[in-house]
């Protein structure tokens, strides 16, 4: 299986494991835990993306408000990453996975009880808390886990697993609560999740309970360099040019580059702009789907509903051969044909057609999925003077902050203008897209001269 997902197949020895290597089972352990993990939180992150129109009836309120139970997580998650990447060293990256895989299943489960909206929204408000900890982890337990060149292949699963758990929320949730209803469509979901949740603890048992091995996990993200998942640190050569001239240094000692807190520098600012713009398009046009088609003239149920949101699987294809069209192409061609292919898709879906509508956002999602990728790896990149780490953290605050702007915005909008008003509002962030790309400098994934 982990071949098929590009992750390559090891041979070492038990004795391995005395020089640091790890064993294959363990090393296969570890991917499959973190890849579960993914599943699991995603599995619950949109549960209550494809119920709107349930939830507004079960507890007499409006759209907007309803659209808070989809919003209400994506802000928790935007503003805890951060925070939980910096506590991750000090609790052990394990235990803090493990943590937030089993709370955000439990509070799922006691999620479809809530007998107010107001607890609705404050629960979802604690999931986003808890999945947090999740994205903010993996990737930098990996890099601590795994002997360098398994690296790639483990991420790929990894993100792979956000895909699969993303896609569920929406569809299974949909699915059971076409025969249990909402409230049995989410303890569906929220049982799933637990079940994946507890291999997950199952599998990461020896670091969760192994006292050395937490231990030397600290030790480790102490005092190695901040790993990136996408690309390697800066050479010395460039962290020389990048060092700040007004400091001061002896003989004896290298003064690091000074890296700022918010990296703006060499466009980057552009590039979280452009996810953030991005997600408001995706996040809001996915959220507002569901309850158009259960308005006339269609009036389908949320079983039917759910099925739409397989429509996500043309962004697994778009990212699957982002890396070739990338060698043919820069970032900004290919971000620019992405916001043309969006454009055309929103268009499509003002037609009162189910077909017309299904490739609609099919163009909407592979258009959106060609701009995130391309943004994604820029804000991961190495560049002097800047913590790729960091900036990728920042990336996906503001790319999950436009989640929830799109969600609730284009309620309002759908409240006041029906779907005509989320399509202009998708359009909108598009044409924002393509002026920040043709205005801004070239920026790609080769070092500039």
């Amino acid at each position: 299986m982990f071949a098929h997902w590009g992750f390559p197949q090891y041979r070492h020895s038990v004795g391995s494991m005395s020089t640091g290597e790890p064993s294959a089972t363990s090393t296969r352990r570890t991917i499959v835990a973190v890849f579960l993990a993914g599943v699991s939180v995603f599995l619950v992150l949109y549960e209550t993306q494809g119920l709107l129109p349930a939830i507004r009836g079960a507890y007499g309120i409006d759209a907007p408000t309803a659209s808070l139970t989809v919003s209400a997580t994506n802000v928790a998650m935007a503003v805890f990453l951060i925070p939980f990447s910096m506590l991750a060293p000090r609790i052990g990256h394990a235990r803090q996975i493990a943590g937030g895989v089993v709370l955000a299943a439990l509070l799922a489960l006691i999620l479809p009880f809530m007998p107010s909206p107001e607890l609705l929204i404050a629960v979802r408000f604690l999931q986003g808390v808890a999945i947090a900890s999740v994205p903010a982890t993996a990737m930098a337990y990996l890099s601590l886990r795994l002997p360098a060149k398994a690296l790639p292949g483990a991420i790929g699963v990894y993100i792979a697993g956000n895909t699969i758990g993303g896609l569920s929320s929406r569809l299974l949730t949909g699915l059971a609560a076409e025969g249990l209803g909402w409230h049995g469509g989410l303890a569906f979901t929220a049982a799933v999740s637990l079940v994946f949740g507890l291999i997950v603890v199952w599998l990461l048992r020896h670091d969760l309970f192994t006292t050395s091995r937490v231990i030397a996990a600290r030790e480790s993200s102490a005092t190695a360099p901040e790993p990136s998942a996408t690309a390697p640190e800066p050479s010395a050569t460039e962290q020389e040019s990048a060092t700040d001239t007004g400091s001061s240094a002896t003989a004896d000692t290298a003064q690091p580059p000074r890296r700022a807190i918010i990296p703006l520098r060499s466009g980057l600012w552009r590039i979280y702009l452009t996810g953030f713009l991005c997600m408001i398009v995706f996040g809001g046009s996915f959220t507002m789907l569901g309850t158009r088609l259960q308005h006339d003239p269609w009036r389908l149920s949320e079983g039917a509903v759910a099925l739409f949101f397989l429509i996500y699987l043309v962004g697994t294809v778009v990212t699957t051969y982002y890396g070739r069209l990338a060698t043919r192409l820069s970032r900004t061609s290919l971000t620019l044909i992405g916001m043309v292919t969006a454009l055309v898709g929103a268009g499509l879906t003002l037609v009162d057609n189910l077909p017309v509508i299904v490739i609609g956002m099919s163009l909407l999602t592979g258009g959106f999925f060609l701009g995130h990728t391309g943004a994604s790896a820029s804000a991961s990149a190495s560049r002097p003077g800047v913590d790729s780490t960091r900036s990728a953290a920042i990336y996906l605050t503001v790319y999950y902050l436009g989640t929830s702007l799109g969600a609730w915005l284009s309620a309002v909008l759908f409240t006041d203008f029906a779907w005509p008003g989320v399509v202009v509002m998708c359009m909108t962030s598009l044409f924002a897209v393509l002026i920040l790309t043709l205005t801004g400098a070239s920026i790609g994934f080769k070092k500039r001269s």
